[in-house]
């Protein structure tokens, strides 16, 4: 038994002597075996260096859309301080449109308060019926019912219903 024992005690040192051999470990440090890593270093270097360029690229790219968002954010703000000028006016104009709208349907209804009743209801017949209820609005009451009373009792229903839902002036 003492036999088979250093039997297998010397195959085992003769089986992984000569792996260790194989592999190079009793040769100690060569230089052969450094030149691979050198160069996983150089290739993640390069790595590296071509991630670094393509940042840098993509930083230059993003600071001129910075810039052009910069100049159409101007641009934008001068734009809307044309279009800001342009509402004032046309707020003005408008203003102005009422105001003449408004003295001029004033007018008609003293013209039309100074007729007879069954004259100015014939000529109201003929009329837009917005123009009318603005009219009859102006008019003082007493004479905007006489009027009313004079004209067409289909029209007279369709202007009472729509002084009754209308809350707006003249």
């Amino acid at each position: 038994m003492k036999s088979v024992l250093i039997i297998s005690f010397l195959s085992f040192f003769v089986i992984f002597g000569g792996t260790f051999y194989l592999m190079g470990v009793f040769d100690g440090p060569q230089e052969d075996l450094e030149a691979p890593e050198e160069e996983s270093l150089s290739v993640a270097a390069q790595g590296m260096e071509e991630l670094n360029q393509r940042l840098e690229l993509r930083e230059s790219e993003l600071l001129e859309m910075e810039g052009a968002v910069e100049v159409e954010k101007a641009v934008l703000a001068e734009e809307y301080g044309k279009l800001e000028v342009l509402r004032r006016k046309l707020d003005s104009s408008m203003g102005q449109v009422e105001e003449a709208r408004l003295k001029s349907v004033k007018k008609l209804a003293k013209m039309y308060e100074a007729m007879p009743p069954k004259e100015a209801a014939s000529i109201l017949s003929g009329m837009d019926l917005e123009i009318v209820l603005s009219v009859l609005r102006q008019m003082k009451e007493r004479q905007a019912a006489k009027v009313m009373a004079a004209l067409d009792p289909s029209r007279a229903a369709a202007l009472s219903g729509m002084m009754s839902t209308s809350t707006a002036g003249p």
